[in-house]
């Protein structure tokens, strides 16, 4: 994935070997996609789900479980282009779940018969993202930039459990700030319009109090209109 952004931008590059020109000064918005993988240890949401297995009395005689530490991501921003090399930017940013699925058969405290287990423990970070652009026009439509920035995040576990009963579930949250960083380029459409990929990363995601704190990269695609 890093190595079709990289040609891309090589791409635009030649592309815009001719005279270069700022795009529309001015307020724009605009909504992304991504795709979001996070540098989650699996070992962590391992023994959270046996130390949650612990707390009920269970005991499993075997299990099977899956880790998931890649999600789609989406997210919308609101900016101001000052000039023609610098911009502000604010906006919401979803960054995916990572989930660890456990499915066991054992035994309960004071239950003589065989049970079948199952709980999903989940970790999500979320929140506002605030970034600074700095922006190289390179022709009449194309544009390469570098952003910096903090996401005042929301972090939350959560665990679903059921067994040959009934359900549970639990949910912890904690805010925190992280830093974030990415390279992209924009593809000008009929003046207005903008068309931008991106490849970034969110440092240190998360709250160890909420299981994971970890990098999480992103190669996202944005679609903005100019006011």
């Amino acid at each position: 994935m890093r190595v079709a952004i990289i040609a891309f931008i090589v791409l635009a590059g030649g592309v815009g070997a001719g005279t270069a020109r700022a795009a529309q000064l001015g307020i724009y918005a605009g909504i992304s996609y991504a795709m979001a993988e996070k540098d989650s240890t699996r070992g962590a949401f391992e023994d959270e789900a046996f130390a949650i297995y612990d707390a009920f009395g269970f005991t499993p005689q075997t299990t099977t479980g899956s880790f998931d530490s890649e999600d789609s991501s989406y997210g919308f921003v609101v900016g101001w282009r000052l000039t023609e090399h610098i911009a502000l930017e604010g906006g919401y940013m979803d960054l995916g779940e990572v989930v660890y699925r456990d499915r066991s058969t054992g035994f309960r405290s004071g239950v003589p018969a065989a049970q079948n287990w199952a709980q999903n423990v989940e970790s999500s970070t979320s929140g506002i993202a605030l970034s600074a652009l700095g922006i190289l026009p390179l022709s009449y439509r194309w544009e390469v930039y570098a952003r910096a920035g903090v996401l005042i995040s929301n972090n939350t576990e959560s665990i679903f459990i059921t067994d040959n009963i009934g359900s549970e579930s639990l949910r912890a949250s904690k805010s925190g700030a992280d830093l974030l960083a990415g390279v992209g380029v924009s593809f000008s459409i009929v003046e207005i319009y903008q068309l931008r990929l991106e490849f970034g990363r969110v440092f240190d995601a998360g709250e160890d109090d909420t299981l994971d704190e970890a990098d999480v990269d992103m190669a996202t695609l944005n679609i903005a209109v100019s006011f």
